[in-house]
Order: C-alpha cells, then structure tokens, then sequence
C-alpha cells in the first residue's frame, strides 16, 4: 500500500537512509577502488597495503550497513526478510554478498602470500599468462563478481525504496544519476586497464617476479 508523501523519516526509514549511505559508500567507492588498485598499481611496493586497506573498509562500511537494514524491517514486523513468506530478493544479495565477500577476503589473503613465477612483462597480457597459484585467478574473478553484486544490490534497493519508504518518499533523480556516473566511471576504468596492458607491458624486457612486488616493502 503506497503512502502519501510527507517530510522527514520515521525509524524504518532512518534506518534505511543510513544503511544505503553506508553499503553506497563501500560498493561505488572503496570497493571499485581496491580493483583499480591493483588494475594499475599491481608493480607498485604499495598496492597491496592500500588495497588490503580499502577492502577492509568496504567490509567495516558493508557489515555495519547489512545490520541496520535487517534492524529497519524487523522494527515494522517483519523479520530479516531472509526466509519465509517475506522473504525478499534484495536481502537475500546483501546476504550473498556478505558471504562470498568473508570467502574472498580469506582467499585474497591466502593468494597474497603464494609465489609467482617471474614473467617477461613484454607477454600481450601478464596478468593472464603468467604461471601462478589459481588462487590468485580465483581471488580476481571473486572481486569482479562481487563488486558486480554490490553495484546491483544498490540498484535493487533504491528501486525497493520507492515502494516501501513509510512516509512515501522517492530516491531523489540526482541520486540515481550519481549512481550511474560512478558505475560507468568505474567500468571504463577497469576496461580501459585490460586494453593499456599490452602497451605497458612492453615497455620493459627484465623478467618481473609478482611474489615480490606483491610483499610489502620497508
């Protein structure tokens, strides 16, 4: 049943604002930053600590935020929305998505500390052709899937928004546009490190050991 719209929030829905500020702030921002990271700066002594750093951010912001949405529906009665007649398809993401993200960063860790064979960066795409755990492939492909799952249970949620705000409120149109800047921006950056690639990988001839420059230098 729609409501009419009025100002302000009640609980629900402040509950709800601050879960979206906070599962937004992880999914259109430390967690595509963490993938770009290391899309562009694997060769840097550094990347792996900033990428570690905002990983964990996006999990201290998506934890915290899971829990404020599961606390806003049961205050209106009705449960976590996980299982039973309500069981809703938007939860049932953040749930996913909590899950494989606790796998992933246990896996990411683990692929951290395996070795690499050194590889000549002149190869078309080193990321792709160089002998190494599959963990590491593994790790990759998780992140990508994830944050694809992050970007669309906030598409998911504002849609759910709009039907079931208790004082009838919209997800305001410069919201929505901000979320798909951030998407497009994002996806054109990724795509854009797989094509610089080849071109950066020529440009030098000395074998590169990954298990290295992954460690973290003093």
């Amino acid at each position: 049943m729609s409501h009419p719209p009025t100002t302000g929030f009640d609980y629900h829905d402040s509950m709800i604002v601050a879960h979206a500020v906070l599962v937004s702030v992880a999914a259109l921002l430390t967690a595509p930053a963490a993938i770009l990271i290391g899309r562009y700066f694997r060769g840097r002594s550094w990347w792996f600590r900033v990428h570690l750093t905002l990983q964990t951010l996006t999990f201290v912001l998506f934890v915290p935020g899971t829990i404020l949405s599961l606390v806003a529906v049961n205050h209106n009665g009705n449960g976590t929305q996980l299982v039973g007649r309500l069981k809703d398809a938007h939860h049932d993401l953040g749930l996913s998505v909590l899950i494989l993200f606790l796998l992933q960063f246990v896996i990411g860790i683990i692929a951290h500390y395996t070795h690499s064979a050194g590889y000549l960066r002149t190869n078309t795409f080193p990321t792709l052709t160089t002998p190494k755990n599959p963990l590491r492939h593994v790790h990759v492909v998780f992140g990508v899937v994830i944050t694809a799952l992050l970007y669309t249970g906030v598409k998911t949620g504002m849609d759910e928004w709009d039907n079931v705000a208790d004082k009838g409120t919209l997800v305001p149109k410069g919201v929505r546009v901000m979320y798909w800047v951030l998407f497009g921006l994002a996806v054109a950056a990724y795509l854009f490190g797989w094509v610089l690639e080849p071109f950066r990988g020529g440009k030098r001839d000395e074998p590169l050991d990954i298990g290295s420059t992954e460690k973290v230098e003093e």
